[in-house]
């Protein structure tokens, strides 16, 4: 019988004086795929204003986090410490190219659950969009 999960994802958004905090509770797929990289998938909802789109976060074992997602908007946005990376942005508004960039990531996934925390930084030809954090709790289901 595969193993049910469950995450708690708190967002929050720093844009110069605001500060907007969202927690999401939801079922997610958690596991290991053939590249080493530890995967947390699950299906947006209405609450998160991208129904119709699947995300996934892949943590790679040197730290690289890819957040990925399909469907409706299309999003690819690579998170490393140390490292700018130029991602594609989909949003009901349009697409854009930004520009990533890591404060810090904080890692103590097991294959039992535990925490991801990061902190990153959006960028648009150079100028600040937001300054975001996501601090992830995965946790096997209790039945």
């Amino acid at each position: 019988m595969k193993e049910q999960w469950i995450m708690t994802l708190t967002s929050i958004q720093r844009e110069e004086h605001d500060l907007s905090e969202s927690t999401l509770d939801t079922e997610i797929e958690y596991y290991t795929n053939q590249d080493g990289e530890r995967v947390i998938a699950y299906e947006e909802s209405e609450t998160t204003g991208m129904e119709g789109s699947n995300m996934q976060l892949r943590i790679a074992k040197d730290g690289m986090i890819s957040i990925v997602r399909t469907g409706t908007y299309q999003t690819h946005l690579v998170v490393q410490k140390g490292k700018k990376h130029f991602c594609h942005y989909e949003t009901p508004f349009g697409e854009f190219a930004v520009g990533v960039s890591a404060r810090w990531v904080r890692n103590e996934l097991t294959d039992e659950g535990g925490k991801l925390a990061l902190r990153y930084t959006v960028d648009a030809n150079s100028t600040l969009l937001s300054d975001n954090e996501i601090r992830i709790n995965v946790r096997k289901m209790q039945m």
